[in-house]
């Protein structure tokens, strides 16, 4: 039986203090309950959660990707097993970018030419990625990650979700939820004009990111997503904070800390062939994904923002997670629907299907 989060504190679904957690726990644990209980009035139930709380990584749960493939994003780090950029310590997994040359596979790890023992591509810095595959993989529920970002110009870490069977098609046609993504944060904001006066508080960077993809393969793929901030400005790099998703039949939606900032439909996404032909009308997320955390370098998108490349300086960089958690709405397991925790001022992100 697993004991649940005895020394974590409460997720934002339970809303209680940690010692009135701690004291639920305890019942169940003298009353010898062997199912998993519901956590809330509006029915989530833990079905898969790794707190971290051990000396090692659970194998049994994750896997490393180590390739120096660049994410499919141009980025500057191979991604190893090393346990010098990934490990448990403290009750929180930590993944570590390091500024240290490293030479490894030109191909990512599902790719059919690829060879763990490739040594053809040589980057400047190290990180890590681990995904569930095969492990852990689930269609419609609430993903939830406590994490505490790196800061500086070049970081990119992320908590997010791809296809595990890719049923319609290789990236994105199959789809990409981005639970939460944050780039540069610390550095120089390019979010307001120069000429625009705005608060100091604002001239940083601290927004975090909700992002899906989808629409054909690449290079004719599409996303939309939303940016947020805490009412305070405080800066996601300085603490913790918890992210998630609550995904069902047709809508995904985005939390911080218990706030609903943002929602997405299947009026707004779509899975097209390459022949032109569109999917049922939910595809393509209505199948199994998989969870992924990961810090990248550089890259596409954190190396052309904000203070623009790489800021060798601030290296070793770290994302650290304290948990992630995984629950199904038990008033429809099939369709995952029933447990939403809706905000109406969250922002409906127009999708992308009417410009298609």
């Amino acid at each position: 039986m697993q004991l649940l989060l005895t020394n974590k504190g409460c997720s934002p679904l339970n809303q209680f203090p940690t010692s009135l957690c701690v004291i639920a726990v305890s019942v169940l644990i003298l009353a010898g309950c062997h199912s998993q209980p519901k956590l809330d009035e509006k029915g989530w139930q833990l079905i898969w959660n790794d707190e971290f709380d051990g000396t090692s990584i659970d194998l049994s749960k994750w896997s490393h990707e180590v390739n120096c493939y660049g994410g499919g994003n141009s980025e500057a780090q191979c991604y190893t097993a090393n346990a010098s950029n990934s490990y448990v310590a403290d009750g929180s997994l930590h993944i570590v970018a390091i500024k240290e040359p490293y030479s490894g596979p030109a191909d990512k790890d599902d790719h059919p030419n690829y060879h763990a023992d490739d040594k053809s591509v040589t980057k400047d810095y190290t990180s890590a990625r681990l995904r569930t595959l095969g492990k852990g993989d689930w269609r419609y529920g609430r993903f939830e990650v406590r994490a505490k970002f790196p800061k500086g110009q070049g970081t990119w870490g992320a908590a997010w979700m791809l296809p595990t069977d890719w049923v319609y098609g290789e990236w994105a046609s199959s789809g990409e939820i981005d639970i939460v993504e944050a780039v540069n944060l610390g550095t120089v904001s390019d979010e307001y004009p120069a000429s625009q006066k705005q608060d100091e508080a604002k001239l940083l960077e601290t927004r975090i990111h909700g992002t899906l993809h989808y629409g054909q393969e690449w290079p004719e793929n599409v996303y939309s997503g939303q940016s947020y901030r805490l009412d305070d400005k405080e800066n996601p790099a300085d603490g913790f904070h918890v992210y998630a998703v609550e995904w069902e039949q047709g809508e995904i939606r985005w939390y911080m800390d218990g706030n609903h900032y943002a929602t997405q439909t299947a009026k707004g996404w779509y899975s097209e062939s390459v022949t032109g032909v569109l999917a049922e009308s939910d595809a393509p997320f209505n199948q199994r994904f998989h969870f992924i955390v990961n810090l990248a370098i550089g890259g596409d998108w954190a190396g052309k923002v904000n203070e623009k490349g790489i800021d060798a300086s601030v290296f070793p960089q770290t994302l650290e997670i304290d948990y992630v958690r995984v629950y199904r709405c038990a008033n429809a397991i099939e369709t995952g629907k029933g447990c939403a925790s809706v905000q109406a001022d969250a922002v409906m992100v127009k999708g992308k299907l009417d410009e298609r």
